[in-house]
């Protein structure tokens, strides 16, 4: 009996000291108590718990960025464009550049007196064979004109002129169209909310400007 009193009086010392020791009165211990615990984490006032279903925070994610050009501006009117685009948003990049346009070659038969010789010529074409062509009757200087083809390179205007000589048409020209070195593009880069927003309500001087493309940006 003697020893069944000492075996469970022992039993019970050992519970205790087991449970003072995991408190940490009896010194540290490798897990540590719920304070030091605490103490541990690395900035816990900056942890976040996030949904399974919430979508990721974007605000840091880069802005994209985008160009949109306006060609065929006279540089004046490019000018002003700038000023009043700059006006509306100053977070806009606007430059203008010139407007280089490639050269062509216009096959022609210059222009007739009035509308009837350009008519009679026109006829005379059509019996020797000539089908593609029409007689220039808008107001300037090319009026009455008869227009033969426009050509991209200056070998392809000059073998169709010999085309016509072979039927007999003695009178066709070739004329160089030069690029148009009065007129300019204006760039504009932002994201694609502003451009939107910018070109948007341009006043109507500027709605004969054309799209064009944008020159590479620079690295």
């Amino acid at each position: 009996m003697q020893v069944l009193r000492t075996v469970f009086f022992l039993l019970v010392l050992g519970n205790l000291l087991l449970f003072a020791w995991g408190q940490g009165y009896l010194g540290a211990t490798g897990s540590g108590g719920e304070g030091e615990r605490l103490a541990a984490q690395l900035a816990p006032d900056r942890l976040q718990i996030v949904g399974r279903n919430v979508p990721p925070d974007k605000s840091a994610e880069p802005v994209r960025a985008a160009c949109r050009a306006l060609a065929g501006l006279a540089p004046e009117a490019a000018d002003k464009l700038i000023e009043l685009l700059k006006t509306g948003d100053a977070q806009l990049k606007a430059l203008q550049r010139p407007h280089e346009e490639p050269k062509s070659w216009w096959v022609h038969i210059p222009p007739s007196p009035n509308s009837a010789q350009a008519d009679k010529k026109a006829a005379e074409l059509s019996r020797l064979g000539v089908k593609d062509f029409y007689v220039v009757r808008e107001s300037g200087p090319n009026r009455y004109a008869i227009s033969l083809g426009l050509y991209k390179s200056e070998e392809g205007a000059k073998a169709y002129l010999n085309v016509l000589a072979g039927k007999n048409v003695k009178s066709a020209r070739i004329h160089v169209r030069e690029a148009a070195g009065d007129k300019s593009v204006v760039e504009l880069r932002g994201t694609p909310e502003q451009l939107a927003k910018a070109l948007a309500g341009l006043p109507a001087e500027f709605s004969d400007a054309t799209r064009a493309d944008c020159a590479p940006a620079a690295p």
